[in-house]
């Protein structure tokens, strides 16, 4: 799940609770740790990284209590469409080039230009 973090000035709206709003400037999207700490079972973009059989299996324990023929749509839709994931890859290696207690200090920073 994503949300969006911002500060709404009510007295421009008038209102309150959801309502359209333009951004202007640069909109940032934190995604965590591409690795999970310690014996964590991996989340979000962390599972991005594991063996196709893995996600999997990963994305099934951590939604239960949906259909898991649901899931395998979800996944293969998201591996012939997600942009990033070879990004994704590409830094799981990068990562892992660097000794344990670097590992922690590397931050990855993604710029997407639309236009």
């Amino acid at each position: 799940m994503t949300s969006v973090g911002v500060k709404i000035d009510n007295s421009v709206t008038r209102q309150f609770g959801s309502y359209c709003f333009k951004i202007q400037g640069e909109l940032h999207h934190l995604t965590g740790a591409l690795l999970p700490h310690g014996n964590q079972t991996p989340m979000y973009v962390q599972i991005y990284i594991l063996d196709i059989a893995e996600q999997l299996n990963v994305r099934r324990t951590n939604n239960n209590n949906l259909d898991p023929v649901v899931i395998d749509n979800l996944q293969t839709m998201l591996l012939d469409n997600h942009l990033y994931i070879g990004h994704y890859h590409h830094a799981y290696e990068l990562i892992r080039e660097k000794p344990v207690k670097e590992q922690k200090e590397i931050t990855i920073r993604l710029h997407v230009n639309l236009q």
